[in-house]
């Protein structure tokens, strides 16, 4: 039996359990009267294995192969019937909300409002106090200064929760918001928990509490860079049986006030020291903050707030009871092979999601190039680390002359991903995520019946491979592609580069021409404008179209595509040729020149006949 099977047989137990006992509470319900016990399967005897399950995933066990498994366990029934899906939430949340959650029966008339739970009136009392003490400070500071006294910010408690079993301890640090009084929800005192860290480690050892000062010190350093204004611990809430939350106190009281007497003589001690309140839980802590978020997923405990709409009308709106802004308690890395998967050519892992990395994260995109592989490639090594440089030789392998180079290392690229629980810098924790992908390989379309394995494996130009993070620690990948093989990118490449150019030479002649086109016509235009203006003068002058431009802007555009027509009516009119503006010309000149000729003939004869007449007297 497999052990996704064996959890899917306890799981389906579980339901059964509830079932019966849920029926032996109410039983005049409609669970009781489904007949959900019985055995026929075909009659729906088992609609039980419908109910949605929730589970806290510890945090040193949010790993994608761990979730996704339990994921198949749980929700195999209940997906195919059409059911809920499991609801997965981190164990340090669920135990926060737990402790958080009144003692049970304290709401019995439900007129008071009932006392809260031990972490609650902790939370709430040192809220108020620093409130008070915070606007105590500001008025007398207003007064000094002669000024209105100011709004003085809400105190945040930070809470840390910790946790311990003989598999591996968890530390994470919490800051919670939001007071919610009992008339909006009962089961969540505050509305907000922000994660600020949080820190676990797998332990296979016999004394896992000899984690806890290494743990202490790693989320306290964390705090500080994440939150540094914060104030010491309001509360370190312990959960698990009585017996380990007794032993984890003991550790974490011990590390405590060694942190105190570190601190005495420093300036910039946090404040950590051992009066800082370590909070025991009942050992069903988790169980109920499990219910109570499962609850809030599904809609059973929520929020009803106002919300003003578009046309400014206030309209009810639900909303979750507890909103939880979790962080990543596993880190995420990525590897690539150029040679076809060889063991020591994988680049060293690269860190794309961290830890305490705020999720859901993503997705995290990766570009794949033929190019870029083929440099790499014949780089040797393990590839091509500076940029500048992979960009320029990938450049070089591009077009129709490396082809064969860049399908040889399309099909030997290899892409790997990695997660591991426990901080450090030891490569040595990196736990191998599924199998290794190929993301510059497809299967080709038109292969034969029964052919398989990497012969039948055809080369990609380009991908894009997309990686996203969920809060516990389940990787979903996504590989976008148009599927053109590399013979078909380039002739596309080239296509669209002819198209390209071809398309701005085709706007370039268009545009030009009708530029052309244009200007020739201004041109021819103001042509025979002055062509209409100097006929009116020689053939009408001194009449009213005689230097009217106007008119004779009109007049040729009036006739535009008919001159001829204009031309033989102006001399069927006037009765006079039509002529252009220079020929007008040219006839004044010729004119002139025999004037003149005539002239010089006339006086000539005067010369002549007066001589004649001198010579006869």
């Amino acid at each position: 039996i497999l052990p996704e099977e064996a959890v899917g047989l306890l799981i389906a137990r579980v339901k059964k359990s509830v079932r019966e006992q849920f029926v032996k509470d109410f039983p005049d319900s409609e669970v009781a009267n489904d007949d959900g016990g019985g055995d026929d399967e075909e009659g729906g005897g088992e609609s039980y294995m419908d109910f949605p399950p929730a589970f806290a995933i510890p945090g040193w066990a949010t790993l994608d192969s761990t979730v996704e498994a339990l994921i198949d366990a749980a929700g195999s029934s209940s997906s195919s019937s059409g059911g809920c899906g499991p609801s997965l939430h981190q164990r340090s949340i669920a135990a926060c909300v737990g402790a958080l959650v009144p003692p049970v029966g304290t709401a019995a008339n439900g007129a008071a409002a009932p006392a809260g739970s031990k972490l609650q009136q902790l939370l709430s009392e040192t809220m108020q106090s620093k409130d008070a003490a915070a606007t105590k400070e500001e008025a007398k500071e207003a007064a000094l200064a002669r000024r209105d006294p100011g709004q003085v910010d809400s105190f945040v408690p930070l809470v840390l929760l910790a946790g311990v079993t003989k598999e591996g301890i968890e530390m994470t640090a919490v800051q919670i918001t939001k007071p919610q009084g009992p008339d909006k929800e009962l089961h969540c005192p505050f509305g907000n928990i922000n994660v600020i860290s949080s820190v676990c480690y797998a332990y296979g050892g016999d004394d896992p509490l000899s984690m806890v000062p290494k743990a202490l010190d790693e989320l306290r350093e964390q705090i500080g860079i994440v939150v540094p204004e914060s104030e010491e611990p309001t509360a370190i809430v312990t959960y698990g049986s009585v017996t380990s939350q007794k032993k984890l106190a003991k550790a974490v009281k011990s590390v405590l006030t060694k942190y105190g007497e570190e601190g005495k003589n420093s300036d910039d001690w946090d404040g950590w020291d051992e009066d800082i309140a370590i909070v025991s839980t009942d050992k069903g802590c988790v169980s109920m903050g499990l219910a109570v978020l499962a609850a809030s997923v599904h809609g059973r405990v929520k929020l009803v707030v106002s919300v003003k709409g578009t046309d400014g009308k206030l309209r009810p709106k639900a909303k979750l009871g507890v909103a939880v802004q979790d962080v990543a308690t596993c880190a995420v890395a990525v590897s690539f092979n150029y040679f076809g998967g060889a063991d020591n050519k994988w680049t060293e892992p690269k860190v794309i999601f961290d830890f305490d990395r705020r999720v859901p994260a993503g997705p995290y995109q990766i570009d794949f190039t033929a190019a870029e592989c083929a440099a790499h490639l014949a780089n040797g090594g393990k590839g091509i680390e500076d940029e500048v440089e992979l960009i320029e030789k990938a450049k070089n392998l591009e077009g129709s002359r490396g082809i064969p180079d860049r399908e040889a290392a399309a099909l030997k690229c290899r892409f790997r991903l990695y997660q591991k629980t426990s901080r450090g810098d030891d490569d040595s924790e990196w736990i191998r995520v599924g199998n290794d992908m190929k993301p510059l390989s497809m299967e080709h379309s038109q292969k034969d019946e029964g052919e398989t394995g990497d012969e039948n494996m055809v080369a990609i130009e380009s991908a894009v491979l997309e990686i996203s993070l969920s809060s516990v620690g389940i990787i979903a990948t996504k590989l976008i592609t148009n599927g053109e093989t590399i013979v078909q990118a380039t002739k596309s490449a080239r296509n669209s580069k002819l198209l390209r150019w071809g398309t701005i030479i085709g706007s370039v002649l268009f545009i030009g021409g009708f530029l052309v086109k244009s200007y020739v016509e201004e041109r021819i235009f103001d042509r025979d404008t002055q062509r209409v203006l100097a006929y009116y003068k020689h053939a009408a002058a001194n009449s009213f179209h005689d230097g009217d431009e106007r008119q004779a802007r009109y007049l040729v555009w009036k006739y535009k595509g008919k001159k001829d027509a204009l031309w033989r009516r102006l001399e069927a009119k006037y009765g006079v040729p039509v002529r252009h503006a220079w020929e007008w010309d040219d006839e004044e000149v010729d004119g002139t020149k025999d004037d003149d000729e005539a002239a010089e003939d006339l006086d000539g004869g005067e010369d002549e006949e007066d001589e004649m007449k001198g010579e006869e007297l």
